[in-house]
């Protein structure tokens, strides 16, 4: 009976352990936050960009028709025994926006494109995936899961030259995402910290499943949208608020009534429509004493300034529909080099994008059964 009891101990124990998942998550040089993941029978430690903004997984490997250049291994399928091509009349294959098939092997295609100029072409596959877990901070351990739908990227381009990566993993809104696969072990929550880049030799966490839930009394939630294709996740955005002036956003009957600004960990710097930021720039450079160093039409970044302390930046307040969310100078201003910060926001007459730099030192959650976003303000280090 004491073994009896023992084993339902143990049982209980790996169901509530396996209820959750925390892995690393790490800033990189280029703006990017990436994560350790290890693929296979023969796993390596790879990494990988954390991408809100797509949907699909995908990791280069051999053989390599066209690939970026990465510091470790690429993955070879052959030596993995757990490695499946997904076949082209399969129901995945069929429900993959862009998907095509190769008839001489009955395998499926994937195709990705990023609005950068990034892509990657090669095989739809199933594959083992491997995270190092410390939901047990006491007791370490390496997590698989098994029968992840992934792209074995045959031909890839990555426009920020990053020798550290080797792949992307999605977590956007459609089936394909690695959020979506694992839902039911974990559910459809998830959350993350981001340190901010000058701290390059800190992790965070990502977490899955419980251990995403928000609760406190700084946390503020806002509701997510979705819009074909279903890849982005959407706020609505109602104003910014700079010291006591308040912009209001604007063309929201162009973009929609309900999101119209998408939340992206994998676009470094905030982008908003033309006129909203003109707006918001004006009220900065107002706030500012300093004088602003002379810009060109070339640079993305419009409003720099040399020996800009924190003392100089009042407060940025976004207002999402029942949330507003309080910016400090880290969200606010990068540091380009050689003493020099700049505004991190950037017009477009494109996708409004709430990007990772105003998301840095917050924990910030989703909840896809709830259709939420949460934010609480915290250090991530």
């Amino acid at each position: 009976m004491i073994n009896a009891l023992q084993r339902s101990i143990n049982r209980a124990n790996l169901f509530t352990s396996n209820s959750q998942l925390s892995t690393s998550i790490i800033p990189d040089i280029k703006g990017l936050y990436l994560t350790k993941i290890s693929i296979g029978t023969k796993p390596s430690v790879k990494l990988a960009v954390v991408d809100t903004g797509s949907d699909i997984i995908w990791i280069q490997c051999q053989p390599c028709i066209h690939c970026f250049q990465q510091k470790t291994p690429i993955f070879n399928p052959k030596s993995s025994s757990t490695y499946k091509s997904i076949s082209c009349n399969s129901t995945r294959c069929k429900n993959l926006p862009g998907s095509s098939c190769d008839l001489a092997k009955n395998t499926c295609l994937y195709s990705a494109r990023y609005n950068d100029q990034s892509f990657s072409f090669g095989d739809l596959a199933t594959e083992t995936f491997t995270f190092d877990d410390s939901t047990n901070i006491t007791r370490k351990r390496r997590l698989s899961l098994s029968n992840i739908t992934f792209g074995c990227g045959r031909r890839n381009n990555l426009t920020i030259g990053d020798v550290e990566l080797s792949g992307i993993i999605g977590l956007g809104a459609s089936p394909f995402s690695l959020v979506s696969q694992i839902k039911s072990t974990f559910g459809r929550r998830f959350s993350y910290c981001l340190v901010p880049f000058y701290q390059l030799n800190v992790s965070s966490r990502l977490n899955f499943g419980e251990k995403a839930l928000l609760s406190g009394k700084q946390v503020v939630s806002t509701p997510l949208f979705l819009k074909p294709p279903k890849v982005y996740y959407f706020l609505k955005l109602l104003g910014i608020s700079i010291g006591n002036k308040t912009i209001g956003f604007h063309n929201s009957s162009k973009i929609g009534h309900e999101g119209n600004i998408a939340i992206d960990s994998g676009t470094t710097i905030t982008f908003l429509p033309t006129q909203l930021y003109l707006e918001m720039e004006t009220i900065v450079k107002n706030e500012i004493k300093l004088k602003p160093l002379r810009s060109n039409e070339t640079q993305i970044l419009k409003l720099c300034y040399r020996g800009l302390g924190v003392s100089d930046v009042h407060f940025i307040r976004f207002q999402f529909q029942s949330a507003g969310v309080k910016l400090n100078a880290i969200n606010s201003f990068v540091n380009i080099g050689d003493g020099i910060v700049c505004l991190a926001f950037a017009p477009t007459e494109f996708l409004p994008i709430f990007g990772n730099v105003a998301q840095t030192n917050f924990l910030v959650g989703y909840d896809l059964d709830k259709m939420i976003v949460s934010f609480e303000p915290t250090n991530c280090a």
